[in-house]
């Protein structure tokens, strides 16, 4: 499984560095990442008994040919990942937790332990709301599969696979999925990537 990750890592690195060439806010965060050394690994992976696994399958599947190659390293690896979603419950949201929530390699709690920076996917079932919220990090997302509603700052788009998307921090931001599942590559960088977010 360790193989699966190091392949992961690094066809992610091969992906951000193409959008890194451009010297813009999205391609500086992109070469962050490309610039990270990667620590040798503290955790294990292993099968996640998380709810979310129920949409693995179908999330992989609503991908573009930009995406592709990534998707297909990323595919094995998607059970393995460590499933979380650990934000306060919503009594309005009960089952949140059971529709969304992302795998992290690279961070201050994950298997690749990194006080200052966070990398991993984002998953969201089929017709999600992913509620307005904000957070001290600044946080890149490229779509890997899947078509979902993205708004910033009250500006709304629909996205796909192959865009990028970039949080600045404590900007208000959510998401809405519909028909598809959403599944997307995430970074977090600044001074703070521990504190979580708080919804609005």
């Amino acid at each position: 499984m360790q193989d699966f990750i190091a392949r992961l890592i690094e066809e992610s690195k091969r992906f951000l560095n193409e959008r890194a060439q451009i010297d813009d806010d999205i391609g500086q965060e992109a070469a962050k990442f490309v610039a990270r050394e990667i620590p040798a690994p503290s955790g294990t992976f292993e099968k996640s008994d998380s709810p979310l696994i129920r949409w693995i399958e179908d999330s992989a599947k609503h991908g573009s040919s930009e995406t592709a190659n990534l998707l297909k390293a990323l595919k094995p690896a998607l059970p393995f990942l460590p499933w979380k979603y650990n934000y306060e419950l919503r009594a309005d949201m009960p089952d949140l937790g059971n529709r969304m929530g992302w795998g992290e390699i690279l961070g201050p709690e994950a298997p690749y332990h990194d006080e200052h920076f966070c990398f991993g996917f984002t998953l969201l079932g089929k017709n999600t709301l992913y509620p307005a919220h904000y957070h001290p990090a600044t946080e890149l997302y490229v779509v890997l599969s899947g078509h979902a509603e993205w708004t910033l700052d009250g500006v709304s788009k629909v996205r796909g696979p192959g865009e990028f998307i970039l949080h600045p921090s404590n900007h208000v931001h959510s998401m809405q999925t519909r028909d598809e599942p959403l599944l997307a590559l995430y970074t977090w960088s600044g001074e703070d990537v521990v504190t979580l977010s708080k919804y609005v």
